[in-house]
Parts: C-alpha cells; structure tokens; sequence
C-alpha cells in the first residue's frame, strides 16, 4: 500500500494526502495561507497536510498533480503522464500528472459508494470546449473517460452557451457587476431566484469563447433587470446539463457523480435529482478545483496501482484539516438558550471541513426563526450583499418535515423546497428555497447535539448555518483565528473546542 500526495496548482489550491485509498488529510491553499482563492501550493502547505496525517515526506511513495493543459480529445486511452520533477524538502522527486477532468471524476467516484457509476463534470475553462467537460464511467477500481459531452452532441456553433456553459456563467457573473467568477458565481445562482421572468431573447452569444470576454459590467441595469439576467442564465444553464445527463444510459447504471465547479450550483443539483432519471447520486465536498488535489492521489491509487479502494464516511470526506482537540464538553443546553434569544455564535470544533462549505465545524450558528437574523448577519457579520440567502442545517431525520427532500445532503450541495418557510424566514430564500445541509450524530456528534438540543426547546429542529469567515476571506483554520474574529467583528459568543467565550 502507498502514501500518495496529490496536488492542485491552479485556481483552489490544494494539497491532500492519501494513504491505503483513505484520506488521511487535506486543506486548501487558502486555508493556510490566508490568501483567498490563492493558486498552487505552498511548502508550508505541505507541512501542514504531513502533520495532520502524522507523516513525514520521507514515507511518502508518489507525487501526483493535476496537469490543467492534459486534454483528452486526440489521446486515447492515454491518462497519465510524467509531470516536471520538483523540488519540496529540498529533494527533486518526480511527480505523476493526471488530466483536470478525470481528476474531478475520481474525487467524486473513488469517494462514492458506488461499485459503478456514470461520472458528469463541467466547469469553466476557456478557449476549448473539450476543456469543459466529460463524461467518465466508474467500475470497480477503474475509471475510464468516454467523451466530452459538449462536443460529442454537436450543438449549434452559433449558440455557444451550450458549448462554454460554464464560461458562460462566469461571464455573466462578471458582468451583472457581482465580482470576480471564481468567487461570486454563488451570488449568481442566489441573484437568480429574484428574477421575475426569464428573456427569451436575451443575447448571451456576444462573447467570444477563445478569450474571457468582455466582463464590462451592466452597471445601466438596474436590481431587477440583472435579477432577470440571472434567471435567464440559470435556465439556460440548468436545460444545457440536464440535457447532457439525459442521454446517460441509466439501464447500464442508475447511480451518478457530479463534480467540477460548476456543479457547486445547488439549485441544478436539487433538480438533478428531481428531474432525472438517476437514482443515486454522490458529490465530493469539495468538488471545485480543490478537490482536484484529492481526486489525482486516488486515481493514482486504484487506478493506476489497483490498490483496494476504502469506504469513506461523510465525516472522512469532508473533516480533513488538522484536529485541535476538544477542551471541554460543550454545554449545549446553554448554547441552544443564548441562540434560541436571538444571538449568534461561532462554533469552532475540530477538524476544518474540506471544500468552499462550512459543514459544522468553522461556522456561524444562528436561531433561523426571524428575518432579522438574516439581515444582521448579512450587514454587520459578514458584510456581504443583501439579497444573499443563508443555509439551514436540519437533523437528517428530521428533513422530509421541513423541506421537500428525502435524500441526505450532508455537504450543502442541494437546493430544496421549505415546507413552511413563516417558521424558518432567516434560512428560506425569496423564492422559498433553501441549500440544504442534513446532519446525522454518525458524522458529527457535537454538531448534532447543539441542534437537537435547539429544537428540543423551539421545537424547530433547524439552525442558520454560515461560513466562520468575513466576505472574501478564507473559512477560519486556528483557534488563535477564531479568537481573532470574535474580538474585531460582531459575533455575540464564539465556542472554540467546547469552550464558550463571550465577545467583550
């Protein structure tokens, strides 16, 4: 058995260290270094993921890294190559490479519970439609690359959204005005459930799909026309993907794999599942280009070396960091009071999640019964844009009562429906929507317990739960960070390890 690391130098980046198939740590750049968004890795990046692991780089066996130029088109049959030595620890090791796309398709496969699969990616590269997307099948340790599905339909070259789907999105992103794609292509998908009808005629073929485009921002819309720019975006976005699973063989397997970054867009995953004819369906958490890192290691490892593949829990995929021990029992009928009166709590425990999402270990907690929650902590906490909805964190048995939704959404990747969104008005979104996360007591005992203990005294067993960072910074890693954040923003209370501390 071998101990592999795997890394992601682009946008994202990430190192993340496997072992005998099990993840046994990984962190984005960001996390480290503080610098949000930040491409390649650093060294100290790498001693942070060692450390975590408890390995030295002396045991480790393989190098492998994602190759951002590797195209499949023209290559049969040709997966890996040998990348550019490098020198880390000052010693020149050589590094295995793996295409950007079956890296996505392997994060999210190897970490499935499935035997067999059909893989769909897509995300946002530009100048090359065969860049953009594929379509992968997993079968035992194998994954194999089929095709890249916007090429292989042969859509129209006039309509090049459906070629540059996810460029697209990142265009439009840029030019409703919202920032930079990489960062705010959420806000899109959240902008988009304002709109109130969707342009049959709008123009988004005036780009060119070589180049970025022109990213000019509509600054003569006003707040509705962009709503509706949004909107429009969004279906065009969702027909084009939808499109592409439908001509999956559900016959030959009934489960499906999403990753890329594109496929962060909650609200097409939620109709993914409604709307095809999968019934099984896995996402890694961290399925943007931060889980390249993961996804290259494993491919190596069963792939390549056909070594055994391992079981992963929800708690192994998406608690990777390193693990600041617990100081103390939480007292979690105190903390479940001070939320249920209206204060808002960091709750820091643990090890860091994996992946642009705070899963119960790095967030902000709130009571989600008042729309006022929502606005203070939009305005005063993370200073971010209004219209921007916040997520619930539902005990996974609890789910079906509040959202219509029946499958387990542990990483907050799907978009559901609220049952009765006058109970829970700070987490259900304008169009009454929520991105959804399930908590079972398997997967995060501390986390399930404060929730359980909220709605043992409010009888709404749903908490408000955000990421523990500002708006454009990276999610919180240290505890000395957390502390850090409780004294320079406007959090009530912020519990770090067990230990409540009270905001002076």
């Amino acid at each position: 058995m071998s101990i592999i690391l795997g890394f992601n130098s682009g946008h994202d980046g990430a190192v993340a260290l496997i072992k005998d198939g099990k993840i046994l740590a990984a962190v984005g750049t960001e996390r480290v270094t503080r610098s949000k968004k930040q491409s390649a890795w650093e060294q100290e990046v790498i001693d942070y993921v060692l450390d975590a692991a408890g390995v030295t780089f002396e045991q480790v066996d393989h190098l492998v890294c994602v190759d951002n130029e590797q195209l499949f088109v023209n290559r049969p049959g040709k997966f890996t190559d040998t990348a550019p030595g490098r020198e880390v620890f000052g010693e020149f090791r050589e590094m295995e490479s793996i295409p950007h796309h079956l890296a996505h398709a392997a994060a999210a496969y190897y970490t499935s519970p499935f035997d067999e699969s059909w893989c769909y990616t897509l995300d946002s590269s530009w100048g090359r439609p065969e860049a953009n997307s594929s379509i992968c099948y997993g079968k035992g340790l194998d994954l194999v690359w089929l095709n890249c599905p916007i090429i292989e339909k042969g859509s129209d070259p006039n309509k090049p959204y459906e070629h540059f789907t996810g460029c697209l999105y990142s265009v439009t992103t840029e030019k409703l005005g919202l920032g930079p794609a990489t960062h705010k292509a959420g806000t899109t998908m959240g902008l988009a459930c304002y709109g109130r009808q969707i342009i049959p005629d709008y123009d988004f073929n005036n780009f060119d799909p070589t180049e970025p485009g022109n990213t000019e921002p509509l600054w003569a819309y006003d707040f509705q026309d962009k709503a509706d720019i949004a909107l429009t975006m969004q279906d065009k976005f969702e027909k084009a993907i939808l499109g592409d699973i439908a001509r999956l063989n559900t016959e030959q397997s009934s489960n499906l794999c999403l990753g890329g970054g594109s496929l962060l867009n909650c609200t097409l995953n939620g109709k993914i599942v409604k709307q095809s004819k999968f019934k099984d369906f896995h996402l890694f958490p961290g399925c943007g280009d931060d889980g390249l890192a993961v996804g290259a290691a494993l491919y190596f490892a069963h792939h390549i070396l056909r070594e055994p593949r391992h079981s992963h829990t929800w708690a192994e995929q998406c608690y990777t960091g390193k693990d600041y021990p617990l100081e103390q029992e939480p007292d979690y009928d105190q903390i479940a009071k001070l939320l249920a009166s209206g204060n808002i709590i960091g709750w820091f425990h643990g090890k860091s999640e994996f992946g642009p999402r705070a899963l119960g270990n790095r967030s902000i907690l709130a009571d989600p019964r008042t729309y006022h929650t929502r606005e203070r902590i939009n305005h005063h906490i993370k200073n971010r844009e209004w219209f921007r909805p916040f997520a619930p964190v539902v005990l996974e048995e609890e789910a079906d009562k509040w959202f219509d939704w029946q499958i387990p959404s542990p990483f907050m990747l799907y978009t559901a429906q609220v049952r009765r969104p006058g109970d829970i008005q700070a987490v259900t979104h304008v169009d009454n929507s929520a991105r959804l996360q399930t908590i079972n007591k398997e997967t995060n005992e501390p986390y399930y317990n404060i929730i359980s203990r909220f709605g043992e005294i409010t009888g709404i067993p749903v908490l408000l739960n955000t990421s523990l960072n500002d708006n454009g910074q990276p999610i919180i890693e240290t505890p000395e960070e957390a502390l850090e954040f409780l004294k320079v923003g406007k959090l009530d209370y912020m519990v770090i390890n067990g230990v409540l501390h009270k905001r002076e």
